[in-house]
């Protein structure tokens, strides 16, 4: 199984949980307060106004849809959108980051990733899925110098054996980085 392979494997996954997610949100919104981390202003008496909340799911709601029927461009802007109106949501840029990855933006998916767990850290699948993004920075890093090395250098020799060595992590056949 290839490195996206294995990313793409978790965005399956991410979908599967995406949609469990969304249909506790429902029932959240239905019968009490907001999820842990929204940032929805509550009113004089400390509640989330019913209208934000109701809001709120309608829009995640459209990023998830859009998300799951494959139109990533589009879901990546609601979701944008979303952790601008909604920036101390651990969840929003854990989903941000999924649909960034997805495209093979791994440098603003670290970055969502950052937040997720910054903002959650006990958020384990953002925390993995950094690590996941990291490593394929690294092999796209490694591939470039790579490039830029002399064949018989001392540190082409390193650069070999360190992409190798990602190649058995994530692995990517014939030293491929993953696409971006």
């Amino acid at each position: 199984m290839t490195g996206m392979q294995r990313i793409e494997g978790m965005a399956a996954m991410a979908r599967g949980l995406a949609l469990a997610f969304t249909a506790g949100l429902v029932l959240a919104a239905c019968a009490g307060p907001a999820p842990h981390g929204a940032s929805a202003a509550p009113d004089a008496h400390g509640a989330v106004p019913e209208a934000d909340r109701e809001q709120r799911m309608r829009l995640l709601q459209q990023a998830e849809a859009l998300y799951l029927s494959g139109r990533l461009k589009e879901a990546q802007a609601a979701f944008e959108q979303l952790t601008r109106t909604y920036p101390r949501n651990a969840e929003i840029w854990f989903r941000y980051g999924n649909t960034l990855m997805k495209q093979g933006e791994y440098d603003p998916a670290a970055v969502a990733f950052q937040n997720a767990v910054a903002l959650d850290p006990g958020h384990g699948r953002a925390a993995l899925n950094l690590a996941l993004v990291r490593l394929g920075q690294a092999q796209t890093a490694i591939g470039e110098a790579r490039a830029r090395l002399p064949a018989d250098s001392p540190e082409r020799r390193q650069a070999d054996a360190l992409q190798r060595q990602l190649q058995s992590l994530l692995g990517t056949p014939g030293g491929e980085a993953p696409p971006h």
